[in-house]
């Protein structure tokens, strides 16, 4: 195979959108239909699930094939260790261009992970101090992006008005559409694929949104009636998980904005906005593929469409993503592969971000390192035997002291340090409100899920050393009488 034949990979990603927001995926008000065309030349996982429910250990593991344990950046602000192989590095030392555009929340800003071009449009940290878009684009233009200034950054936070208060962060944007970061991060990756040369590419191109502030720029931000949002969850959901407010944690609706006065009303302008983001970003998605067909390069480039996690956005009566228990609202993500030779369907396979890697080197001809931790998706992509036969029967995610595990019908949830665990009955019970484990009939899952939680620790504990004792709590509880 030469260099010319080879595929393109363009990797798409939102930060904080939830697995069921796509109206392929059945969502009773979001609109997708950019989405929606690439589920019909892909498929659409429809349980695919992050790492870790925040979002640099998830997009660490994205680039690393590792899962958060592995690699060690368990916290925003943290970061792959230095010559760590990646997916860009991996594609790019086989003759790929690569580049990454929009939210990539590395540190330094700039950090040389395997990307030739990199034009950025930070968010959270001090990134948006030397970015392209804050530092640059706006700053020519004498545009600020007060909101999100306001949401996401220290002085400002602690100054911004009642009115982002009282709002929950949700209104319209001051910045005009066109300038507004969304658009300006699928223009520039437009741009760069327009000054494609014969090589090949890997491009990642990350959205900020739907992350808070929900501010979409007009008029996207009329596109939903607040009046036809289905109603919030029940708030006494959330007060009843043991994982919620383990260890004296404080009430799960005081994060960032206190949600204890949140109302129907309220929730339902909020989630509006969301999904009017979501919607904006489907359309910039639009952008990105028309510009691949009017290239010609449509047909030879496989298209992935994913978030870093989800957003509780109304279940158990919560908005945003603390806390961050993996809980399928947060852990379970979008997922399209779209390409040549994909077989349009949708698949219930158990699949993870960290399989990304290891299917995009496998793409472009690279060698997949012994350390990747991940699965290639090429049979479930080709649509080949055994959707299951010789596949993981098992998918992982973790946060802080929470494990969890999901097989095709159970949902198992482990405190590492305070010993608590809870069992979800997902045939039964698909948004976990229903804790079984005090059931005594749930005793002979819970020690098959313990004893899964602990191999899978086991086989993927790359720094021995540094883990030693890690695991003893769960050892010691998985191996007794229940």
């Amino acid at each position: 195979m030469t260099t010319t034949q080879r595929p393109n990979v363009l990797l798409i990603t939102a930060d904080q959108m939830r697995h069921d927001c796509l109206s392929t995926a059945g969502h009773p008000v979001v609109q997708t239909p950019n989405l929606d065309a690439l589920v019909n030349r892909g498929v659409r996982f429809s349980n695919a699930y992050t790492p870790y429910p925040v979002c640099v250990p998830a997009r660490m593991s994205i680039l690393s094939g590792q899962y958060a344990h592995a690699h060690g950046a368990i916290g925003n602000g943290s970061m792959l260790p230095p010559g760590q192989p990646t997916v860009a590095s991996l594609t790019r030392e086989v003759g790929y261009r690569t580049a990454a555009f929009g939210k990539m929340h590395f540190w330094p800003p700039y950090a040389e992970v395997g990307f030739e071009h990199m034009r950025l449009a930070e968010q959270n940290g001090s990134g948006w101090k030397v970015d392209d878009y804050h530092s640059d684009y706006l700053a020519q233009r004498g545009l600020v992006d007060q909101w999100d200034l306001w949401d996401q950054h220290q002085p400002y936070h602690d100054q911004a008005p009642p009115e982002y208060w009282a709002c929950f962060g949700a209104r319209a944007s001051e910045l005009p559409e066109e300038h507004y970061h969304t658009t300006w991060i699928a223009t520039e990756t437009i741009e760069w694929l327009k000054t494609s040369a014969r090589r090949p590419f890997f491009a990642w191109t990350s959205f900020i949104k739907p992350h808070h502030p929900f501010d979409p720029p007009k008029p996207w931000d009329a596109m939903y009636d607040p009046s036809v949002i289905p109603p919030l969850g029940d708030a006494s959901e959330a007060m009843a998980k043991p994982l919620m407010t383990a260890g004296g944690r404080r009430d799960p609706r005081r994060a960032f904005f206190d949600q204890r006065s949140l109302s129907q009303q309220d929730y339902a302008r909020v989630a509006a906005m969301y999904y009017a983001t979501i919607s904006q970003i489907d359309h910039q998605v639009g952008r990105i593929v028309a510009t691949l067909s009017e290239m010609g390069q449509l047909d030879n480039t496989f298209i992935i469409f994913a978030s870093d996690h989800g957003d509780y956005m109304g279940d158990f009566g919560l908005m945003l993503k603390a806390p961050s228990i993996p809980y399928d609202a947060l852990s379970r993500v979008p997922l399209i592969v779209a390409g040549p030779g994909c077989r349009p369907t949708t698949s219930e396979a158990l699949v993870s971000l960290v399989d990304l890697l290891p299917t995009v080197a496998n793409l472009a001809g690279a060698p997949i390192p012994r350390f990747v931790q991940g699965h290639d998706l090429a049979p479930l992509l080709k649509g080949a035997a055994g959707e299951g036969k010789g596949w993981r029967d098992a998918v992982f995610s973790e946060s802080h002291d929470v494990k969890a595990v999901r097989t095709a019908r159970y949902k198992y949830l482990y405190n590492q340090r305070l010993g608590i665990e809870e069992l979800y009955d997902l045939d039964n019970d698909p948004h976990e409100q229903h804790d079984i484990a005090p059931d005594p009939s749930s005793r002979a899952c819970i020690l098959e899920m313990r004893t899964r939680l602990l191999d899978w620790l086991i086989e993927t504990e790359w720094n021995r050393q540094s883990h030693t004792g890690q695991y003893r709590e769960l050892v010691d509880r998985s191996w007794v009488k229940v």
